[in-house]
Parts: structure tokens; C-alpha cells; sequence
């Protein structure tokens, strides 16, 4: 059945890719219902209860400004490499996405958000974000103790603030600014690229786990004089002093190594690791660090999980028949 309705799905987008209209459909207790038109993206929100799931196609789309159901929402991807033929699925409108008090067990893959996500008061549990680019900040604050938020295989260009977000994973990650109020988390496999002369990369960090992560930073202090009780295991820091907060437990990091003998092209933003830092530069479970090694290695072109249209050619006048030749090439996805 799940097949047979994600086929479905493929052939809906391919009408969709074809016809250069943008569309979502919403899955609910076996049956799929497809909204287009201006606002597809709130009219199925608007429609769907928890548990449902939305496939969002490529293009732009405005979305509800606060989701406050548990819901599946996964669409297209937003990496240039692997959206050629689909466009990315990016969310222009609001600035923000607040998350309201039932959104517990919201899923969302495979988008491209114009700016962040905001939780600032109430508890919501097993939240997950994964391929997904952030072009803000990750806003959690106030009150309630979130637990269970997974946040995987993301391009973030602003701050995590995980303020009262407890036994959580922060995972092979592309992380341009700061993480900010994070206490008994699970930070690993991800590359720190916040660097700012006077500012340390984590803020008011407290007893959480730092492994195989790799941090860009020449300042020595790796978090703030407030942070406290982190522990600090096999990481590798540019700082050739590096200091690590109040109480930390440090043990097998790499101190004092050049990036230029690490990553393939850290400029182009290829940060796979070259030969032998791959081999040198392991992390506790004898993978490399940084957002290739560990349980949940960074997918190339961080495609999402549903089948992905890689290639389509589609003519421009019929043929003989009437008929118009349509070619697309559907990949499917393992993870």
C-alpha cells in the first residue's frame, strides 16, 4: 500500500513538474487529496489533523505562520545539486514559522525556510528537522522542557537556542552560528562554522555531550565563561589554546589543525574530508569526524526521503500523434 501511494505521488509530481504548477498533497487515513492554486501549502495544512502527512512539491510557498499539529511535512529538497529537475521546496512566507503547543511529533524534510523556527512557550516532544536549510535562527525559549527534538543533516545560517530543550540530538549539522542555552543535549558530528573574533561558538552551554564535532574558530574560548560541566571528546578545534568553560571533561580531541589539511575545499563548501584527515581524524566509533562520519552521515545533495525525481525532459511541441513526450528518471530512497 505505502508503494502504491508513494507512485502516486511520483506521478502527481510529474504532472506538477511538467505543468510548472506547484502542489501539495495531503495524506490522510488512506486518502490523498491535491490542493493547488496560490496558498496549496496552508489550504492542506488547514485540512490535515495529526498524523497526516504532506508532500510538498518545488516552488515557492507561503506557509501557515504558526503549526500547531503533528504532522509529516516533507518536500523536494533545497540543495542546487539535486533539485535541477524539481526546484526546491521553499517556504518565502512568513518571515518565521512559529510552533504551536500540540505540535508534538512534527516531521519536516526536504525544504528550503526564508528565515526560522520559534517555540517560546509551552512543551512540545519528538520534533525532528532533518535536510532541511534554515535561513535564520532555531528559537526555542520560555517555558516547557521539550524533549526528544532531533535536528539532522541541516544547513543553518543563524543560532540554535535550545533554552529549556532537554535529552535532544543536534546531528551532522552545518552550523553558521552560534548554539546558544543548550544543556543536556547530544551534539555530534557537526561542522561549527561560526567565527567571530570576540565570541565563543556555543553560549551558556551546560553538561551537554560535544563529539566528532569540528570547529572553526582561531578564539580559544569554545564556550562562554557561563557554560559549564560540557564534555568535549574527540573534536577537532583550529585554536591552538583552546578553552573549554568551567568543569568540562576533555579527552582525544585534535587542537591546533589547519582546515587546509582537512576538507577537500572548505571554500566551495565541500567539506568532505580529504584522504588522510579521513583516516586520521576518527571519531568514538571509528568514523571520521564531521558531518560524514557517524550514525547518520550527510546525504549528497541532502535528498529527502520520498522518491526523487533526479532527471526530466519534457518536449516542447507534440508529436505527429498529438502526444507530447514526457521523460522523467525516479530515483528511490533508502533513507
Amino acid at each position: 500500500m505505502k508503494k502504491e501511494f508513494l507512485l502516486s505521488i511520483v506521478l502527481l509530481f510529474t504532472v506538477v513538474y511538467s505543468t510548472a504548477q506547484k502542489s501539495v498533497a495531503l495524506h490522510s487515513n488512506g486518502t490523498t487529496t491535491i490542493f493547488g492554486g496560490d496558498t496549496p501549502l496552508t489550504e492542506a495544512y488547514d485540512a490535515a489533523v495529526t498524523g497526516d502527512t504532506l508532500y510538498v512539491s518545488g516552488g515557492n510557498f507561503v506557509a501557515p505562520a504558526t503549526i500547531n499539529k503533528g504532522l509529516v511535512i516533507i518536500g523536494a529538497g533545497y540543495h542546487p545539486e539535486s533539485t535541477a529537475a524539481t526546484q526546491k521546496t521553499y517556504i518565502t512566507n512568513p518571515s518565521y514559522i512559529s510552533l504551536g503547543d500540540n505540535a508534538s511529533n512534527l516531521y519536516m524534510e526536504g525544504m528550503e525556510l526564508i528565515d526560522g523556527l520559534y517555540k517560546t512557550n509551552g512543551v512540545i516532544t519528538d520534533f525532528t528537522l532533518i535536510r532541511c536549510k534554515i535561513n535564520g535562527n532555531i528559537n526555542f525559549s520560555g517555558s516547557g522542557d521539550p524533549t526528544n527534538a532531533t535536528i539532522v543533516q541541516c544547513d543553518i545560517s543563524g543560532s540554535i537556542r535550545l533554552q529549556g530543550v532537554t535529552y535532544s540530538l543536534v546531528s551532522n549539522c552545518i552550523l553558521r552560528g552560534r548554539l546558544e542555552y543548550s544543556n543536556n543535549n547530544i551534539v555530534k558530528n557537526n561542522i561549527f562554522l561560526y567565527e567571530v573574533t570576540t565570541n565563543a561558538p556555543t553560549y551558556s552551554c551546560n553538561s551537554n555531550t560535544f563529539y566528532n564535532n569540528i570547529f572553526t574558530t582561531g578564539y580559544g574560548p569554545i564556550t562562554s565563561t557561563q557554560g559549564s560541566n560540557n564534555n568535549f571528546q574527540y573534536n577537532i578545534f583550529t585554536a591552538t589554546s583552546a578553552t573549554f568553560g568551567t568543569a568540562p571533561t576533555v579527552l582525544n580531541n585534535y587542537i591546533g589543525v589547519d582546515l587546509a589539511t582537512v576538507y577537500v575545499n572548505e571554500s566551495e563548501g565541500d567539506y568532505h574530508l580529504l584522504g588522510d584527515a579521513s583516516t586520521t581524524y576518527l571519531g568514538d566509533d571509528g568514523t571520521e569526524v564531521g558531518i560524514y562520519g557517524g550514525l547518520v552521515p550527510f546525504k549528497e545533495g541532502a535528498v529527502p526521503i520520498n522518491p526523487h525525481i533526479s532527471q526530466k525532459s519534457i518536449q516542447t511541441t507534440t508529436d505527429s500523434n498529438g502526444l507530447l513526450n514526457i521523460s522523467f528518471t525516479v530515483e528511490a530512497q533508502q533513507n
